[in-house]
């Protein structure tokens, strides 16, 4: 055997996690006492919670492969005094994680620890280890959605079964996050039916377990199945981070698969989901007939940015009544302008809401197209929160001592006018505030700072950048913070951070001169310095993409750490050389247009100075040829130079040169000056 326990075998008692989801399956009894076990030579701790005994483990035959390993079918051996139990388990044999088994082990106690509690999932009744491979071991249930998909003739769900398998399977992907995990893999085939056809989330967490433990070719594709992925999926280190609305890009194309019957992108490689989703931002196709509320939610989960999507706990509430998707007391966003409490539902489609702009009187939403506009809040102020003015706000609407960042403290949230009172330290005196003008601060620091971690954020993979974007701060006053090359927010304490100055979308960049080894590439500029390049796109997690306007070509598409760059302002540039080399940057037809300028500048130049230089002979030349310059008998010279001028260059030909050569002359001349 690949596995053999360094300790003589023992009886075994109960089940594994204690959880209510089947047996347990413990192999140790003592306290907090652990079998070591050798697994190729390296040896593992199995813990008396979650480690079972691979000896007692027998797998019967494979059912299902995937992208995250085998799903077989097995039977689990325990014996008492009196008789021997078998129970039918299903295991999941996850590839193979020889060189960070230990790890792999951690992360799994870790996350399975954590959501013990929560119900609507199938919780994991241990791990063991078998034929090299790790294993997880769940609870056997009969069916998936995918299979009750597949005996259906039409292929495809109900409506009105989708929103009830839909409830189910929300309400357990909202326990999870709420216990800080992340559940990633949702598929049809991972929503697993039970005895009262309730939908039970199957297998979740396990691509976070393979978090940066393999190559960056790989990473893709564990972090999720490609259909199902979102954006921010695709290289989370790069495009992260990986959040909890990252799930709800998941679950919307599992339900537009149980609606249609379709897999999104099913007829495109891994590679053009790839291109289509990440490089070309395109989204699943939302089938049309549905409720508005459902399909207008279903398409915000499909928003690039994942900060711009929905909450889980707001499609949920759309799925319960997707005709009438607000309630009473909900605090909602009307075009991201106003923010206001909704005060009475009318009826489909119809609400009133109060809004602190518009204290005199009730504003009515009427039909779907301005109920398009409302969005639920995310993440509402509550009574005892740190907020100070927005620093956009120049005339707050109730007024504020001091200036915007004057810190107070929520002490009342108005229920009836959709108004706050405010606190301030030192002071007996209450202020009034419009909750769209507040922002949550802590420690000086709010939301959308850009912030330098005064510690390290370790990450199992190549090592983050130390500059990142604060994304949340929750009610506790921590900060959740995103950096460039982590995959999940980071969380801290404002003495964490330290603020850094904000990055923009069109300022000039180049590496700081220290930098020697970059983390990603970056071109020399022709005095061999680095380059200076221009902003194009800021990601969530403050990685830039950076276009250089100077290149004609290969100018466009190039990644930047923020921590290894600086602003060039043109302002701070010494001397008219550097100033014009930067301008240079800002186009690639700077330098040939000021060359063509400059040409055309020393071409009629030159002509001024040939003028200048033959002048002198002009009147030695026409004595000399005055017949045969055209001058009459009885005309003056200044009289026919008078001509000259009326009647353009042209009249001069047969003086200086032969008629064919004055014409060409005069024809270029015209062309370059404007003077025909």
């Amino acid at each position: 055997m690949v596995l053999q326990s360094s300790q003589k075998s023992r009886k075994q008692s109960g089940g594994v996690g204690g959880d209510a989801h089947g047996q347990d399956f413990s192999v140790n009894s003592a306290g907090d006492e652990a079998e070591e076990y050798e697994v190729l030579g390296t040896t593992v701790t199995g813990s008396n919670h979650l480690w079972v005994d691979p000896s007692i483990l027998k797998l019967s035959h494979r059912i299902g492969r995937g992208l995250f390993g085998d799903v077989w079918l097995a039977t689990i051996h325990s014996s008492t005094k009196d008789f021997d139990e078998f129970h039918e388990v299903i295991v999941k044999m996850l590839p193979d994680a020889h060189e960070h088994i230990h790890s792999l082990l951690q992360r799994f106690q870790t996350t399975y620890q954590r959501a013990e509690a929560v119900r609507g999932v199938c919780w994991p009744q241990g791990i063991t280890i078998k034929n090299g491979r790790p294993c997880i071991i769940m609870k056997f249930f009969e069916g998936s959605l995918g299979d009750k998909m597949a005996h259906l003739p039409s292929n495809k769900l109900a409506l009105e079964d989708v929103l009830r398998y839909g409830q189910d399977l929300l309400r357990g992907i909202s326990e999870l996050h709420s216990h800080g995990v992340l559940a990633l893999n949702l598929k049809p085939c991972n929503f697993l039916l039970d005895e009262q056809d309730v939908a039970v989330l199957g297998e979740f967490g396990i691509p976070m377990l393979y978090a940066g433990m393999v190559a960056p070719s790989e990473r893709a594709v564990l972090l999720g199945s490609p259909n199902y992925m979102a954006p921010e999926q695709w290289g989370a280190n790069v495009r992260g981070p990986i959040s909890f609305e990252s799930d709800c890009w998941g679950f919307a194309c599992s339900m537009i698969e149980l609606l249609t019957g379709e897999r999104p992108w099913r007829n495109l490689s891994s590679e053009e989901i790839f291109k289509a989703v990440v490089d070309r931002h395109e989204k699943p196709s939302v089938p049309t007939g549905l409720p508005h509320s459902l399909e207008r939610v279903l398409q915000r989960c499909f928003e690039y940015d994942y900060r711009r999507r929905p909450s889980v706990q707001e499609i949920l509430q759309t799925f319960i009544n997707p005709i009438e998707p607000f309630k009473v007391g909900d605090w909602i966003f009307a075009n991201e302008k106003s923010l206001g409490l909704v005060k009475s539902v009318l009826g489909p489609d119809n609400i009133k809401a109060q809004f602190c702009g518009n204290l005199s009187e009730l504003t009515q939403f009427n039909g779907a197209s301005q109920l398009d506009s409302l969005s639920l809040w995310k993440d509402p102020f509550q009574v005892g929160d740190s907020v100070r003015l927005k620093l956009s706000v120049s005339s707050p609407r109730f007024g504020w001592p001091g200036g915007n960042a004057t810190e107070g403290t929520i002490s009342e949230i108005g229920t009836d006018d959709a108004v706050f009172v405010i606190t301030f330290v030192g002071s007996q005196q209450t202020w009034r505030a419009d909750p769209l003008q507040l922002e949550r601060v802590t420690g000086g620091l709010v939301v959308n700072d850009w912030v330098r971690s005064r510690k390290s954020t370790e990450s199992s993979g190549p090592i983050p950048s130390r500059v990142g974007i604060v994304h949340e701060i929750d009610h506790l006053g921590k900060l959740k913070v995103s950096f460039f090359g982590r995959e999940t927010l980071w969380t801290g304490e404002a003495a964490d951070f330290e603020k850094v100055v904000s990055l923009s979308v069109g300022q000039y960049v180049r590496l700081k001169q220290e930098v020697v080894a970059p983390r990603f590439k970056w071109p020399l500029g022709e005095c061999g310095e680095w380059d200076t390049g221009r902003i194009a796109h800021i990601l969530p997690n403050g990685g830039l993409v950076v276009d250089f306007p100077g290149r004609l070509f290969n100018g466009k598409g190039w990644w930047a750490d923020p921590e290894e760059i600086e602003v060039v302002r043109i302002n701070e540039i010494d001397g008219l050389l550097k100033k014009y080399q930067h301008i240079e940057k800002m186009h690639w037809a700077v330098r040939p247009a000021v060359s063509l300028i400059g040409l055309l500048v020393a071409v009629r130049t030159g002509v001024v100075v040939v003028n200048l230089v033959t002048r002198p002979f002009w009147g030695k030349k026409q004595a000399a040829t005055a017949n045969e310059g055209g001058v009459k008998n009885g005309e003056l010279p200044s009289d026919h130079l008078s001509k000259v001028r009326k009647e353009g260059p042209s009249s001069l030909n047969t003086v200086w040169l032969p008629s064919q050569v004055a014409a060409a002359t005069s024809t270029v001349a015209g062309i370059m000056f404007g003077e025909r």
